[in-house]
């Protein structure tokens, strides 16, 4: 199946810590470039392509929902996307009686420029609201006439499709269609059902007939992320380790393709990393299915700016307990490396033997991105800075982590929501008349009914959330007797805040929803201060004038911020005691 739950629960927010096509491409690449992009979540500027590739996406799969009448009569002038995304600043156009798919390519074309505009307005608004832009960069690298070109590309290629089902007489799960409905779980999206109801009979000939160009056309329509669903449409490896988004999977044939959409131009380039990330999506596919579901035969790589389709022999079933424990070591190397271990970026090289050693790469450079694996793109990832740590704050390398507190829970493991409005299990750890919050911040690390009682907690992270002490538990976190010994600290004595100084070396914003449909957003830079680099995190209201107002360059002092955690790795929040300085800009 294209999505699934995580296994133990919560919401499907993509994590650091779980092993992805993008993180695989990468570290496969150079572990340091991973580190840095996907433990450490540097960013580097955005450039307009990178925002015109997610809206683009979102465009292309609303065009394919569309359902023509199955009589042939006029279909509607409007795009339904449109009217999903509540533009109405777009007119309807003429349309005629539809008899084929030709007829279907002509109707679904001509709603196309409408579309490329609602895409072109919305790229300038979140252009405009993007904190960190590619220096040379603009609005006007992206062309009106390009979007359209665009998206009609992806809309060929699915009618092309649609033409090989109809040249099949609908394929090997025809007669399901006609006689119960949609077969596949999760459906494929359509305006014409409300979101995850399978499509029904209506339509649909009797048993026997030839198949028509209505029927290919809705059952060649592939699974895409159905833009009415707010939360993350992914699949899980059923440990919880690994996961993904796959943009397109077709599955009228007897096996199943996975497509990969690309907003770029394709043909003629070697495609390393597509062929790496689609294929740990045909490896993610075998491990969430049993051996009598529909397996994957074939993967696909669409490119829309010049209508190429790269196409790549999918591996078979039959090596894919080899493919588990390749992955499975590449995960255990991504796990060994320890919080605050700055090692790796010394002017000598990352040690040999260390997870992160890169022969190609040094210091405070990576191997960037290339379609060329001989060309290596090396990059600065971080500037060299003289800079002077004041003497009220903390080295950011000597930030405090990895704790052993000891105590009694006595009551139950309950939900609560976290920053990111994910819900994740927290009780009360109380030790004399002094208690604590300690939260599970990875699925499956806590055991509630053994997690009781007397008990002692290693490598446990401290932090404060909504003003009040708490532990972060991991996979790294233990649960050990309560008379072990242990270097135990004191729950009065859990460090909750932090001020740290340094250069902003990036900026972003997240936003999603939560698993109770309520919208969140976090801004965020990254200071460095020549020891290691921390993320400061402001959530809704806490963004100070300062902080909107900070640049890449800008020197800054973080007085009492919040110590937290992000998936092992320290986090400083914004809270009401926290103070912004400004000291001085290398910008």
């Amino acid at each position: 199946m294209p999505v699934n739950k995580p296994p133990f629960g919560g919401a499907g927010r993509r994590r650091r810590n779980r092993l992805s096509g993008s993180s695989l491409v990468s570290w496969e690449r150079c572990p340091r470039a991973w580190m840095v992009k996907r433990r450490i979540g540097l960013r580097g500027p955005i450039r307009p392509s990178m925002i015109l590739g997610i809206l683009l996406e979102d465009a292309v799969v609303g065009l394919l929902m569309e359902s023509p009448p199955s009589d042939g009569s006029q279909p509607h002038g409007r795009s339904l996307f449109l009217e999903h995304q509540g533009d109405k600043n777009h007119n309807e156009v003429e349309t005629k009686c539809i008899d084929s798919l030709e007829g279907i390519n002509d109707w679904l074309y001509s709603l196309i420029p409408a579309l490329a505009k609602h895409v072109h307005s919305r790229f300038l608004v979140e252009w405009e609201q993007t904190p960190w832009k590619k220096e040379g960069s603009g609005p006007e690298d992206i062309k009106l006439e390009i979007i359209q070109k665009q998206i009609g590309s992806a809309l060929k290629m699915q009618i092309a499709e649609a033409q090989k089902c109809l040249d099949s007489n609908g394929g090997p799960h025809l007669n399901q269609f006609r006689l119960e409905g949609e077969p596949f779980r999760p459906v494929a999206p359509r305006w014409a059902s409300e979101p995850g109801e399978p499509h029904s009979t209506e339509g649909f000939q009797k048993e026997g007939a030839q198949t028509n160009w209505w029927e290919a056309w809705e059952i060649s329509r592939p699974w895409m992320k159905d833009p009415r669903i707010p939360s993350a449409q992914r699949i899980h490896h059923p440990e919880g380790w690994a996961s993904g988004e796959m943009d397109v999977v077709h599955r009228w044939r007897e096996n199943a393709t996975i497509v990969d959409i690309k907003s770029g131009w394709g043909a003629g380039k070697p495609q390393p990393n597509l062929e790496a990330q689609i294929g740990f999506y045909r490896w993610l596919w075998n491990q969430t299915r049993t051996s009598d579901s529909q397996g994957v035969d074939s993967l696909e790589g669409w490119f829309l700016l010049d209508g190429h389709i790269h196409r790549i022999q999918a591996l078979p079933d039959s090596i894919m307990d080899i493919e588990t424990q390749r992955l499975s070591r590449i995960r255990d190397q991504m796990a060994k490396i320890e919080e605050q271990d700055w090692k790796w970026i010394s002017e000598n090289g990352t040690p040999l033997g260390h997870p992160l050693y890169c022969p190609h790469c040094k210091g405070l450079e990576i191997c960037g991105y290339s379609t060329d694996p001989e060309d290596r793109a090396i990059r600065s990832f971080l500037p060299k800075i003289n800079f002077e740590i004041p003497e009220n704050a903390n080295a950011i390398s000597d930030l405090p982590y990895r704790l052993s507190v000891r105590g009694s829970i006595d009551g139950v493991w309950r939900e609560m929501e976290n920053s990111y409005g994910e819900l994740v299990r927290v009780a009360t750890l109380r030790a004399g008349n002094t208690m604590i919050t300690i939260e599970e911040t990875e699925e499956g690390v806590v055991d509630p009914h053994s997690w009781n009682g007397e008990i002692g907690i290693t490598n446990a992270n401290p932090g404060i959330f909504r003003g009040r002490p708490h532990l972060f538990l991991d996979s790294k976190s233990k649960l050990v007797e309560f008379n072990a010994d242990e270097d135990w600290i004191r729950l009065g004595l859990i460090p909750t805040r932090a001020t740290v100084s340094g250069q902003v070396v990036s900026m972003g914003r997240n936003q999603g929803v939560s698993g109770n449909g309520r919208p969140w957003t976090i801004h965020s830079l990254h200071i460095w201060d020549g020891t290691g680099v921390v993320e400061i995190a402001a959530f809704g209201s806490n963004r100070s004038r300062t902080f909107e107002s900070m640049t890449v360059g800008d020197h800054m002092i973080v007085h009492h911020g919040e110590l937290g955690w992000r998936e092992g790795n320290p986090q400083i929040q914004l809270g009401r005691q926290t103070s912004l300085e400004y000291l001085q800009s290398d910008s």
